[in-house]
């Protein structure tokens, strides 16, 4: 398969979910939004590690100086 971005991914799988039974239907839509949440909790959770690395960064400038 080729990389695809996880938006991508979790649109294809509700897309591919009307067309399968209804228990694998709900366990695809079920597994899309738990990677969509998945997805932005570490999008999250990155930008805050960038951020408070630059602000370590800051500080360590002022306490060496």
């Amino acid at each position: 398969m080729a990389h695809v971005k996880v938006k991508e991914l979790v649109a294809a799988a509700y897309t591919a979910a009307p067309e399968l039974p209804p228990a694998a239907a709900q366990l695809m839509k079920d597994i899309a939004s738990r990677l969509d949440v998945t997805f932005v909790a570490l999008t999250e959770a990155m930008d805050q590690n960038t951020a408070l690395s630059a602000e370590i960064e800051k500080l360590c400038g002022v306490i060496k100086k």
